[in-house]
């Protein structure tokens, strides 16, 4: 049988090919449709509270560059209620986010500071400036804790540290 922590050892070894297959096989715009559903679901608050408003007539190109994962965000604001809009489109953008799947996910959950990241080129801001700074400092303001219900928001601290402790694994061996 096995235990927690060696489902979450299996889940972070191979959450990137799994995620990769998923992207590679799934039709642009299930993945588009899934990825805009998901931000406006997680984001409700902020967009009714404006706390996104910086993104208005912006674009943010994400792009998780070990699953070949990339997507735009802009805020439309046309709608009764603004809603983050996503588009699987290869363009360019007022900013790059690039990262791999497991620096992004450190970042979300804040067990690194993105501003390691950023020195390491682990995690690149290509662009406006302005825009990225304010990016940042709003990621940095999310708390999971809040916003997941409390098996996710475990399942998710479990994850993170098991990831953390393959990465010290992998540089001192």
């Amino acid at each position: 049988m096995l235990s927690k922590n060696r489902v979450i050892q299996k889940v972070v070894a191979q959450a990137p090919n799994v995620v990769k297959k998923g992207v590679d096989l799934l039709p642009s715009t299930m993945t588009k449709h899934s990825l805009q559903f998901t931000l406006n679901q997680f984001f409700k608050t902020d967009l009714q509270q404006g706390r996104l408003d910086f993104l208005r007539n912006q674009t943010v190109k994400v792009v998780v560059s070990d699953i070949q994962l990339e997507f735009i965000v802009t805020l439309n604001p046309q709608q009764m209620a603004p809603r983050l809009q996503v588009v699987m489109a290869n363009q360019d953008a007022d900013i790059l986010f690039r990262g791999n799947m497991d620096d992004l996910f450190l970042l979300v959950t804040q067990k690194v500071d993105p501003d390691t990241l950023f020195f390491r080129r682990k995690l690149m801001l290509i662009g406006d400036t302005e825009l990225g700074l304010e990016l940042k400092n709003y990621l940095d303001t999310i708390e999971l804790r809040e916003r997941l219900p409390a098996s996710l928001y475990q399942l998710s601290e479990d994850i993170a540290a098991e990831v953390l402790l393959t990465r010290s694994q992998t540089t001192q061996g």
